[in-house]
């Protein structure tokens, strides 16, 4: 169940994981990175101007407020500012382009940890773990994309404890619980 040892004091932090849990892992934060995608915020401002094309860059498309996204998962990743939605639409356009840059990038770093083992199929794995922090937003990001795809509540895993093996649900709550565990384990060796 991804194993951690060492510590992210004396920098010699890892865990170990196997080939399925690193398909499993790399496919989620595939699944959310395309999620994330969705908006390319890089295309909507045209200008020769140097200047507005990093703010472009940098923040996104600023010309008009953006409204809060359809997918459940991305109102819950990306939520309002404000409960106004004018207000909210508004401090949207110039906050979600970052924030999806920000997690895609958590997203990427934790990915490029888990491709090299897969690519050389090892049938398992230690991975230095040098930034826990991106690798705890990541897991925790993908959590609660599980979370709301699953509609997992307060009381979940006495559900899940409940749900017969039969239950093709069933697995993909263990998947959320075992990343918990990965959450919890990497929490205890900061």
């Amino acid at each position: 169940m991804g194993e951690f040892k060492g510590s992210a004091a004396a920098n010699d932090l890892s865990v170990a994981l196997s080939n399925d849990e690193l398909h499993i892992l790399i496919n989620l934060v595939e699944q959310l990175l395309e999620l994330l995608g969705e908006r390319n915020f890089t295309h909507h401002y045209q200008s020769d101007d140097p200047f507005a094309q990093l703010m472009a860059a940098t923040f996104g498309n600023i010309e008009s407020p953006i409204d809060q996204p359809e997918d459940p998962v991305l109102k819950r990743l990306l939520p309002n500012g404000y409960a106004d939605p004018e207000s909210a639409a508004e401090f949207r356009k110039y906050t979600e382009g970052s924030l999806r840059m920000v997690k895609q990038k958590h997203l990427l770093y934790l990915r490029e940890q888990l491709v090299f083992p897969v690519d050389h199929e090892l049938p398992k794995a230690d991975i230095a773990v040098t930034d826990p922090t991106q690798w705890l937003i990541a897991i925790n990001d993908l959590r609660i994309a599980l979370a709301v795809r699953l509609d997992i509540g307060q009381d979940g895993f006495e559900k899940y404890e409940l749900m017969k093996d039969s239950d093709p649900q069933k697995h993909l709550h263990a998947v959320y619980y075992w990343l918990g565990g990965i959450q919890e384990s990497l929490i205890s060796h900061l």
